[in-house]
């Protein structure tokens, strides 16, 4: 094969490529524009701190003489922060059944009903709150539920701290020692004291992190649908311009054609992962944790490339049950998109029933954009990825390999024609 033939292959796909508005928006701009909806709607700025909830309150508790009761509880909920936000939005209301209007409406995301009582019950006894959880959607449903749940189980602990200090002012320190006493009635009231330490790997600690996560998932995704695009249409549209009888009729040969497209394929698809790169770090704020310095990060643009390469080879398998560049099109973006969202390669594997999770398990592309994450997101070595990596480089050399072939038998039967 002479490597002149190949280049002017290449340079003429490429030219022919980002002349083509269309194949210019689905290579770039589609895949950047899901960055930005991601980064703005997904991932928000603002997500790594607490919402306020806006909260109702129906205050029946009429005993004020104790040193815990409605008001205090009340006094808590509108004092309640975390990292400098204000949790708690409280509108007081004077009848239950506004209160559960207010909720079906979504005027408000949930409400407390204090019972008469409380105050007196809580100091000597046990007490009930009425609780009342809104469900604006199923996610603001867990949230707020979530939230007013950690809320009282703090609200309790320091009821609870205040209950044993009263109660220790009436034991004797003659007949047994107080610490004894405080030690045990402390363990009645919380036998396990817990503590909860959020271990994060570094690039997962903040939203441009996970725009970053996102955007090797946008990288991923494009490799599907465009690379099945590219490697369905490579022949089809060179015959569609009746170009093909003229390059087979010239000097140059089969091999020369085959790997000339496959190389502006992957050139085509390289160029796209940059643009995704660099729009997702300078535009959308992302932060990828790459350094050229260390070995197993170039374990990356590897698996970029073999990512590319099985997915021109899908593609070329893809050119067997099409007949037009126009079908080829619109099945390959279709199934692409439909991959990339059961794969794992767009949103985690752990958001899928059991049956998704499967096909993604032993998805080849799925191999590789997980490799990807695995090295530059959680600081893998290349031990813990080799699975990956010759799962994926093998099963990418098959696939190419069958798509080769279909494309020698594809060109062989149009010169018996």
């Amino acid at each position: 094969m002479r490597a002149s033939a190949i280049k002017a292959f290449i340079v003429k796909d490429f030219k022919e490529t980002f002349r083509d508005k269309v194949a210019v928006f689905w290579m770039i701009a589609w895949p950047l524009i899901w960055l930005v909806l991601t980064a703005y709607i997904f991932i928000p700025p603002g997500v790594d701190r607490p919402m306020t909830m806006r909260i109702g309150l129906v205050n029946y508790d009429a005993s004020p003489g104790f040193p815990v009761n409605g008001s205090i509880l009340i006094e808590a909920l509108e004092g309640a922060e975390y990292k400098g936000v204000k949790l708690f939005n409280v509108k007081i209301y004077e009848d239950k059944a506004l209160l559960l209007e207010d909720i079906k409406r979504g005027r408000i995301d949930a409400g407390i009903i204090i019972p008469e009582n409380f105050g007196e019950n809580i100091t000597f006894s046990q007490t009930t709150l009425e609780v009342y959880v809104g469900a604006r959607s199923i996610q603001s449903a867990q949230i707020n539920r979530y939230m007013l749940e950690r809320f009282i189980e703090e609200f309790s602990r320091v009821v609870s701290e205040k209950k044993i200090a009263w109660v220790m002012k009436f034991i004797p320190r003659e007949y047994v020692p107080l610490e004894i006493v405080e030690g045990f009635l402390r363990g009645l009231a919380k036998p396990i004291n817990t503590t909860f330490t959020e271990v994060l790997p570094e690039a997962l600690i903040s939203r441009e992190a996970w725009i970053g996560w996102y955007t090797i998932g946008a990288i991923g995704m494009t490799m599907l649908y465009s690379g099945l695009n590219i490697g369905s249409t490579a022949l089809l549209e060179e015959k569609q311009r009746g170009c093909l009888h003229k390059i087979l009729a010239s000097p140059i040969t089969p091999s020369e054609l085959i790997f000339g497209k496959i190389l502006s394929g992957i050139l085509s698809l390289s160029i796209t992962s940059v643009a995704i790169i660099v729009f997702g770090v300078f535009i959308c704020g992302a932060k990828i944790y790459w350094s050229p310095l260390r070995a197993e990060h170039w374990i990356a643009p590897i698996m970029l490339l073999v990512l590319a390469s099985l997915t021109l080879g899908m593609g070329s398998i893809l050119s067997l049950i099409v007949k037009s560049v126009r079908g080829a099109s619109s099945l390959s973006t279709s199934l692409g998109l439909m991959l990339a969202f059961m794969t794992g390669i767009w949103f985690p594997k752990e958001w899928f029933p059991k049956w998704m999770r499967i096909l993604a398990d032993y998805s080849p592309a799925t191999w590789a954009v997980d490799t990807i994450r695995d090295v530059i997101i959680f600081e893998a070595g290349l031990i813990e990825v080799m699975h990956y990596v010759i799962g994926a480089a093998l099963a990418a050399l098959a696939v190419l390999a069958v798509g080769v072939m279909i494309y020698r038998r594809m060109l062989r039967k149009y010169l018996e024609r």
